[in-house]
């Protein structure tokens, strides 16, 4: 199944691997809608990618979300890779605002995003969410990732019945290098990566391009539904 012509909305794709995605998805051909909070991002997405049309959208917002999509109309692929940062704590410290943010940054958006999408998706079309592997690993001080993790994965299956024959998936990266890691200088997010390296199966942190190829093949894929597709670099049976 080509992606050519295709009309793809990436919700978070201004940076990171939603950028990866509509990058790839336009290279295919597709018909990329981009949306975010960032305006900054969204300009230098534009400019990166010819031919995308890109959105400053609250995907926390119902009422924004709702009117994004009924201005776009018809639509054959969602993918949504939004989520805020989440800084580590143990529960005994866990600052539980920050938790709701957390929870609203990325499961609310992620099931908003897909609620008003999917009554105006084509026959074969797919939503596309993105999890984590700390939703099947635990790890200390992840609690807040692990509990929005697991929920979007709970999510899909729910989903994949509940919107049938459209299909819903999920990506559950696993280390990636991306702009997530801004809060750390150059120096240090190399160390942080060289040490990842040395301790993934495969030997490098997967890059947001190889992270992209699960969604770009997802979207291909027809009889793919209501699974989890792990591109975690073999973090999930790391050490």
């Amino acid at each position: 199944m080509s992606l050519k012509d295709k009309q793809i909305v990436v919700i978070g794709g201004s940076s990171g691997i939603g950028l990866a995605v509509a990058h790839g998805a336009a290279a295919q051909g597709a018909k990329v809608l981009v949306a975010g909070r960032d305006a900054h991002k969204l300009a230098a997405a534009a400019h990166a990618i010819p031919g995308i049309a890109t959105e400053v959208l609250d995907a926390r917002d119902e009422e924004q979300v709702a009117d994004y999509f009924a201005r776009i109309g018809s639509l054959d692929h969602l993918v949504v890779t939004a989520g805020g940062l989440v800084a580590a704590s143990p529960l005994v410290t866990q600052d539980f605002a920050a938790l709701r943010d957390a929870v609203v940054s990325k499961l609310y958006v992620s099931l908003l995003a897909a609620k008003h999408a999917a009554p105006r998706l084509r026959a074969g079309g797919s939503i596309g969410l993105t999890s984590g592997m700390l939703a099947r690993k635990p790890t200390a001080n992840a609690l807040v990732k692990t509990l929005i993790n697991a929920a979007l994965e709970a999510a899909v299956r729910q989903m994949a019945k509940e919107l049938a024959p459209l299909r819903v998936y999920a990506v559950s990266p696993g280390p990636v290098n991306t702009p997530s890691w801004a809060h750390l200088d150059d120096t240090a997010r190399a160390a942080v990566f060289d040490k990842l390296n040395s301790t993934l199966p495969v030997g490098f942190a997967a890059s947001p391009d190889d992270t992209a190829a699960a969604y770009l093949f997802a979207m291909q894929a027809r009889a793919l539904t209501g699974t989890v597709i792990d591109l975690d670099s073999g973090a999930l049976i790391a050490g």
